[in-house]
């Protein structure tokens, strides 16, 4: 048996391998407890909203500042927070849009802290233009922060209702997405209460458990399940 994390990757790797589909399996990634059990924040002396992950090129993160660039965040003194070490290309970009003094490289943390980091976002931008999964999504969510990510791969299947989903390649819709999730207080708790009621699906007690039973039925000659 095959496992994947959705649909999307199931769906892919099946186009691809040509393996008989009952024995390819999702079993959804799970959230780690410390997002929703966390109430505490880093306080910051700024408002900010966050996006957490690496730099590679498709994360689209000069789109992201581009857009951002674009946006009513910038005069509201609402920041962009970047996970990650300070990215020469993106810091000289910031600099070309006048944007270089609210975009902060703020390194790595640990689960603990990054929990505190996403609990005082205004809310998190998750452009990807690829992901098998997108954990920042359900982090998010956890963490009771609006969350905006993109329309295409897995993201709106795990975002579900629960997140605003934008074309990745559109600036524009970018920017006008940073805007409704940071600053349009009714958006921001419509979003946090239906990423409440999404979360149960992202458990890893039922992760495991599912795993199990799909690991039960190979073994007993089946997986179906």
């Amino acid at each position: 048996a095959i496992i994947c994390v959705s649909e999307y990757t199931r769906d892919t790797f099946l186009a691809w391998s040509g393996m008989s589909p009952d024995k390819v399996h999702v079993v959804l990634n799970g959230v780690c407890p410390d997002y929703a059990a966390n109430r505490e924040t880093l306080n910051l002396p700024y408002e900010y909203v966050l996006y957490p992950g690496n730099h590679r090129s498709y994360k689209n993160l000069p789109r992201l500042l581009e857009a951002y660039a674009c946006s009513r965040l910038p005069q509201h003194d609402i920041h962009l927070m970047l996970t990650g070490e300070v990215n020469p290309a993106l810091q000289t970009q910031a600099e070309a849009l006048g944007i270089a003094d609210r975009v902060h490289f703020c390194g790595w943390y640990d689960s603990t802290d990054l929990a505190k980091l996403y609990r005082g976002a205004r809310a998190v931008a998750y452009v990807s233009l690829y992901e098998g999964f997108g954990l920042p999504i359900v982090e998010a969510m956890a963490s009771e922060v609006p969350v905006m990510t993109s329309n295409v791969s897995s993201m709106p299947e795990v975002a579900g209702d629960a997140a605003l989903v934008v074309d990745p390649y559109s600036i524009a819709e970018i920017a006008a997405g940073l805007d409704t999730v940071a600053l349009d207080d009714t958006a921001r708790r419509e979003f946090i209460a239906r990423g409440t009621a999404r979360l149960p699906l992202f458990d890893w007690q039922h992760s495991a458990a599912r795993l199990w039973r799909i690991v039960d039925a190979v073994a007993a000659g089946g997986a179906k399940s």
